[in-house]
């Protein structure tokens, strides 16, 4: 794109593409391929994992080309299909292990319950294994907030659209999730009991947004 040249919106690329424009897909997946590979990365074990649920989320966006309401953003759009995807991957992940649980058990034919529903510096500063425990203690949708909030660089006005509810549902369901952060690393070692003392400050940046 030329300099002084006006940047062609989302919205505008995706009408683009269902008119047969096929240039303004790959822009878009120019623009959306790391921020994706980010959100998605942060749901599953492994890199490649990740990048399989980017290229099921462009695809599924391809094939729901028609559904697609110009009137729509489509960040939030793209979004969601790929919080699906990470979401069927995680149930179908959990039933896998709850099945080999049960087998390991002798319970195979026991009926299985449901399964439970720009980075910020003072995260990504926390050791990995720290910040999975923490993140191990919280729901899904708490996970989710928590990581487009840190991780992503999300404001809660976008979470709130992304999760079909309020802002003040938002900053409820964060604080809880900090403080069961907190708790969990106030179990862990030094470093630990450091890091959770901090999430209270990360959470107030947030509460007035």
């Amino acid at each position: 794109m030329g300099n002084g040249q006006k940047r062609i919106s989302d919205e505008r690329l995706f009408i683009r593409y269902s008119r047969g424009d096929t240039d303004a897909f790959r822009e878009l997946m120019d623009r959306y391929s790391v921020r994706l590979l980010r959100y998605c990365r942060s749901f599953v074990r492994s890199e490649d994992e990740a990048e399989d649920l980017v290229q099921e989320t462009f695809l599924k966006a391809i094939r729901s080309a028609d559904t697609y309401r110009a009137s729509a953003r489509f960040s939030t759009w793209i979004y969601t299909i790929a919080r699906n995807r990470c979401f069927d991957r995680l149930t179908a992940e959990k039933s896998r292990l709850r099945l080999r649980e049960s087998r390991e058990h002798g319970l195979a034919e026991d009926t299985m319950g449901e399964a439970p529903a720009a980075p910020d510096a003072g995260f990504t500063a926390l050791p990995a294994d720290l910040l999975e425990a923490a993140l191990g203690a919280l729901s899904t949708l708490e996970q989710e907030t928590i990581r487009l909030t840190f991780f992503s660089g999300w404001s809660t006005a976008q979470i709130a659209e992304l999760q079909d509810c309020s802002r003040a549902t938002v900053r409820v369901r964060r604080f809880k999730a900090l403080e069961k952060m907190r708790a969990a690393l106030l179990s862990e070692d030094r470093d630990g009991i450091e890091f959770g003392e901090e999430l209270q400050h990360h959470g107030k940046r947030h509460e007035r947004e």
